[in-house]
Protein backbone atom coordinates (compact mmCIF):
# COMPACT_ATOMS: atom_id res chain seq x y z
CA UNK A 1 0.00 0.00 0.00
CA UNK A 2 2.63 2.27 0.57
CA UNK A 3 4.47 2.37 -3.13
CA UNK A 4 0.67 2.70 -4.10
CA UNK A 5 0.17 6.41 -2.17
CA UNK A 6 3.87 7.02 -3.47
CA UNK A 7 3.68 6.86 -7.11
CA UNK A 8 -0.01 8.20 -6.59
CA UNK A 9 1.42 11.50 -5.09
CA UNK A 10 4.56 11.24 -7.90
CA UNK A 11 2.04 11.14 -10.45
CA UNK A 12 0.03 13.95 -9.39
CA UNK A 13 3.23 16.08 -8.53
CA UNK A 14 3.88 15.44 -12.28
CA UNK A 15 0.68 16.10 -13.79
CA UNK A 16 1.19 19.44 -11.50
CA UNK A 17 4.01 20.56 -13.01
CA UNK A 18 2.99 19.18 -16.54
CA UNK A 19 0.08 21.54 -16.13
CA UNK A 20 2.13 24.62 -14.36
CA UNK A 21 4.60 24.02 -17.63
CA UNK A 22 1.90 23.63 -20.05
CA UNK A 23 -0.29 27.14 -18.73
CA UNK A 24 3.23 29.23 -18.76
CA UNK A 25 3.84 28.19 -22.18
CA UNK A 26 0.52 29.30 -23.30
CA UNK A 27 0.28 32.56 -21.38
CA UNK A 28 3.98 33.09 -22.24
CA UNK A 29 3.08 35.45 -25.28
CA UNK A 30 0.81 37.52 -22.99
CA UNK A 31 3.03 38.16 -20.31
CA UNK A 32 5.74 39.24 -23.06
CA UNK A 33 2.87 41.93 -23.65
CA UNK A 34 2.95 42.89 -20.11
CA UNK A 35 6.59 43.45 -20.19
CA UNK A 36 8.11 46.91 -22.20
CA UNK A 37 11.90 45.40 -22.13
CA UNK A 38 10.69 42.18 -23.57
CA UNK A 39 8.73 43.45 -26.10
CA UNK A 40 10.84 46.66 -27.49
CA UNK A 41 13.24 43.04 -27.70
CA UNK A 42 10.67 41.22 -29.64
CA UNK A 43 9.68 44.30 -31.63
CA UNK A 44 13.69 44.44 -32.78
CA UNK A 45 14.26 40.34 -33.23
CA UNK A 46 10.79 40.83 -35.96
CA UNK A 47 12.43 43.74 -37.79
CA UNK A 48 15.69 41.66 -38.41
CA UNK A 49 13.46 38.83 -39.56
CA UNK A 50 11.30 41.00 -41.84
CA UNK A 51 11.30 38.84 -45.05
CA UNK A 52 7.87 40.05 -47.36
CA UNK A 53 5.80 42.86 -47.48
CA UNK A 54 2.76 41.48 -45.16
CA UNK A 55 5.00 41.84 -42.75
CA UNK A 56 4.49 45.47 -42.07
CA UNK A 57 1.62 44.58 -40.55
CA UNK A 58 2.98 42.39 -37.41
CA UNK A 59 5.57 45.23 -37.17
CA UNK A 60 2.57 47.73 -36.48
CA UNK A 61 1.23 45.87 -34.04
CA UNK A 62 3.55 46.58 -31.49
CA UNK A 63 3.45 50.48 -32.59
CA UNK A 64 1.03 53.36 -31.20
CA UNK A 65 1.82 56.98 -31.66
CA UNK A 66 3.95 58.66 -33.94
CA UNK A 67 5.91 55.66 -34.23
CA UNK A 68 3.20 53.83 -35.58
CA UNK A 69 1.80 56.67 -37.55
CA UNK A 70 5.21 56.75 -39.47
CA UNK A 71 5.65 53.22 -40.16
CA UNK A 72 2.04 53.16 -41.31
CA UNK A 73 2.73 56.04 -43.85
CA UNK A 74 5.36 54.47 -45.69
CA UNK A 75 5.06 53.17 -49.02
CA UNK A 76 5.62 49.48 -49.92
CA UNK A 77 8.52 50.44 -51.97
CA UNK A 78 10.36 52.52 -48.93
CA UNK A 79 9.49 49.29 -46.29
CA UNK A 80 11.01 47.21 -49.18
CA UNK A 81 14.31 48.74 -49.01
CA UNK A 82 14.79 49.58 -45.46
CA UNK A 83 13.69 46.07 -44.23
CA UNK A 84 13.63 43.28 -46.78
CA UNK A 85 16.49 44.49 -49.44
CA UNK A 86 18.89 46.05 -46.77
CA UNK A 87 21.41 43.88 -45.85
CA UNK A 88 21.30 43.38 -42.24
CA UNK A 89 22.72 41.14 -39.48
CA UNK A 90 21.97 41.57 -36.08
CA UNK A 91 25.15 41.49 -33.24
CA UNK A 92 23.40 42.21 -29.99
CA UNK A 93 20.63 44.50 -28.00
CA UNK A 94 21.62 45.99 -24.92
CA UNK A 95 19.34 48.06 -22.24
CA UNK A 96 21.24 50.62 -20.49
CA UNK A 97 18.33 52.16 -18.52
CA UNK A 98 14.58 51.93 -17.57
CA UNK A 99 13.09 54.12 -16.55
CA UNK A 100 9.14 54.15 -15.43
CA UNK A 101 7.71 57.59 -15.66
CA UNK A 102 4.01 56.63 -14.62
CA UNK A 103 2.34 53.34 -14.48
CA UNK A 104 1.77 53.11 -18.06
CA UNK A 105 4.72 54.65 -19.56
CA UNK A 106 8.25 53.83 -19.52
CA UNK A 107 10.97 54.94 -21.32
CA UNK A 108 14.15 52.65 -22.45
CA UNK A 109 17.85 53.75 -23.43
CA UNK A 110 19.30 50.68 -25.32
CA UNK A 111 21.88 50.46 -27.87
CA UNK A 112 22.06 48.24 -30.75
CA UNK A 113 24.32 46.83 -33.03
CA UNK A 114 24.43 45.09 -36.50
CA UNK A 115 26.54 45.23 -39.54
CA UNK A 116 25.17 46.72 -42.47
CA UNK A 117 26.16 44.59 -45.37
CA UNK A 118 25.85 47.50 -48.20
CA UNK A 119 27.06 47.46 -51.34
CA UNK A 120 30.84 49.20 -50.75
CA UNK A 121 31.76 47.49 -47.11
CA UNK A 122 30.50 46.12 -44.42
CA UNK A 123 29.98 48.13 -41.64
CA UNK A 124 29.44 47.80 -37.80
CA UNK A 125 27.04 50.98 -36.93
CA UNK A 126 25.58 51.19 -33.23
CA UNK A 127 22.81 53.18 -32.54
CA UNK A 128 22.50 54.55 -28.77
CA UNK A 129 18.49 54.95 -28.92
CA UNK A 130 15.99 56.34 -26.24
CA UNK A 131 12.30 54.34 -26.68
CA UNK A 132 9.32 55.29 -24.90
CA UNK A 133 6.73 52.58 -24.91
CA UNK A 134 3.29 53.25 -23.48
CA UNK A 135 0.84 50.74 -21.96
CA UNK A 136 -2.61 50.71 -24.00
CA UNK A 137 -5.44 48.01 -23.27
CA UNK A 138 -2.73 45.73 -21.17
CA UNK A 139 0.47 45.29 -23.19
CA UNK A 140 3.49 47.24 -24.20
CA UNK A 141 3.39 49.30 -27.17
CA UNK A 142 6.70 51.49 -28.66
CA UNK A 143 5.22 54.89 -28.81
CA UNK A 144 8.10 56.70 -30.08
CA UNK A 145 11.55 56.32 -30.72
CA UNK A 146 14.59 58.81 -30.83
CA UNK A 147 18.09 58.41 -31.75
CA UNK A 148 20.89 59.36 -29.22
CA UNK A 149 23.68 58.21 -30.93
CA UNK A 150 25.65 56.75 -33.85
CA UNK A 151 28.45 54.96 -34.34
CA UNK A 152 29.33 53.56 -37.94
CA UNK A 153 32.78 51.77 -37.96
CA UNK A 154 33.71 50.27 -41.38
CA UNK A 155 35.43 46.97 -41.49
CA UNK A 156 38.30 46.34 -43.87
CA UNK A 157 38.29 50.27 -44.72
CA UNK A 158 41.85 51.92 -44.68
CA UNK A 159 42.51 55.63 -44.23
CA UNK A 160 44.78 58.12 -44.46
CA UNK A 161 45.46 61.16 -42.22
Amino acid sequence: MYNKSRFSLKLILLLGLAMALGSAACSRKAADANDPKRRLNDYISRSFDVRKAEDKEHLLGYLTGPAKTRLAAWSPEQFREAFIESKRKFVKLVFTEVKPVSASETNITYELTYIDQGKSSDAKVTHKKLGQLVQENGAWLIKDVRNIKELVEYQNEMSLP
